[in-house]
């Protein structure tokens, strides 16, 4: 359940941050656009290696709870 609960996080924080990009909250300095394409690139790129990982950790657990 943590998790999905971390993963779900992720899915959320990237999704927010789409959509202040789309339609800001307030207006941004250039610095400001950047850094938030940055941070929400990490938060991409987080989340895939995630999945990776938890996907690969599922996959080892089954194994190993069969053998």
């Amino acid at each position: 359940m943590v998790m999905n609960s971390f993963k779900q996080t992720l899915i959320d924080a990237i999704e927010d941050n789409k959509v202040e990009m789309v339609n800001p909250s307030r207006e941004y300095t250039d610095m400001e656009i950047i850094w938030l394409r940055g941070y929400n690139q990490a938060l991409q790129d987080m989340l895939s290696d995630f999945t990776e990982d938890y996907n690969k950790f599922l996959e080892d657990m089954i194994k190993n709870s069969l053998n």
